[in-house]
């Protein structure tokens, strides 16, 4: 009878442990769908934007190209009145016709050089991740949060964007999205209290690529540590940091203006 009993137990233990990780499966799924929209959203904000300042820049060069033509025909037909009559001076003749020559080079720089409206396009473009950075992909972010009650299994949010080159990292579900395949380099760095610990783990999609153990026991102040890993990735891989899912931990993670709880990441190439 003890024994029948025990089967059950291991039976119902086995069980208990496949539908956990098939818990864990699928909020790893979730996360991963949440950044995509995430980046579908940013990416039809900015083509909207793009398309909304193209055509301001395209009426604002059509009006000045405009008057700059109507400028010249006017000063033309004065030209031509002043040398048909008399009464007009050497002087105002000179004027005219550097007026008109004047507006003439200017005609010229706006069809060899951008205007005003472009230059400050192009301006714009700078703090545009796709024209500095075609390929490029970067990003460092941190916790703002002073202290943060954390369980099993749970993924640090670093909510605060210092670099996000590409806009592939989203605060909201604190996960990196690769946008290509190549090799990149992660970094993440924790504080713990005095007297705990955190065990954490870097993440691509379910796989453990890095481990991390901080721990300020034994300490009279707060403690931290720093894990670094260069992994090898694929396109639209999910890439974040968790706590241990089954170990347990002491304290709170930590984080302030003096010394931040991070997240960063590079492509390498």
């Amino acid at each position: 009878m003890f024994k029948v009993i025990q089967d059950e137990n291991n039976y119902l233990k086995s069980r208990l442990k496949c539908l956990e990780e098939i818990v864990l499966t699928s909020n790893r799924r979730t996360e991963k769908l949440e950044a995509r929209i995430a980046d579908l959203e940013f990416s039809n904000w900015f083509l909207k934007s793009r398309l909304t300042t193209e055509k301001t820049n395209y009426s604002l060069d059509e009006k000045y190209s405009s008057t700059l033509l109507g400028n010249l025909k006017t000063y033309d037909s004065q030209k031509e009145n002043t040398t048909t009559r008399h009464s007009t001076t050497h002087g105002n003749e000179m004027k005219i016709q550097r007026q008109t020559t004047m507006l003439k080079r200017k005609g010229n720089q706006l069809e060899k050089k951008p205007s005003a409206s472009n230059e400050k396009r192009l301006l714009t473009g700078i703090q545009s991740t796709s024209t500095p950075f075609p390929d490029g992909a970067a990003f460092s972010a941190y916790v703002s949060v002073h202290e943060t009650d954390i369980s099993k299994d749970f993924t640090v949010h670093f909510d605060t964007i210092v670099t996000n080159i590409g806009h592939h990292y989203n605060k909201h579900t604190g996960a990196f999205t690769a946008p290509q395949h190549g090799v990149y380099v992660f970094t993440w760095n924790l504080y713990c209290n005095t007297g705990g610990y955190i065990q954490s783990q870097l993440v691509v999609n379910s796989n453990v690529v890095g481990a991390m153990l901080t721990s300020a026991q034994g300490s009279s102040n707060i403690r931290s540590h720093t894990g670094i890993v260069v992994v090898e990735v694929n396109q639209g891989d999910v890439v974040f940091v968790r706590t241990h899912p089954t170990h347990i931990h002491i304290g709170n993670l930590y984080s302030d203006i003096d010394w931040r709880s991070s997240f960063n990441g590079w492509k390498l190439y």
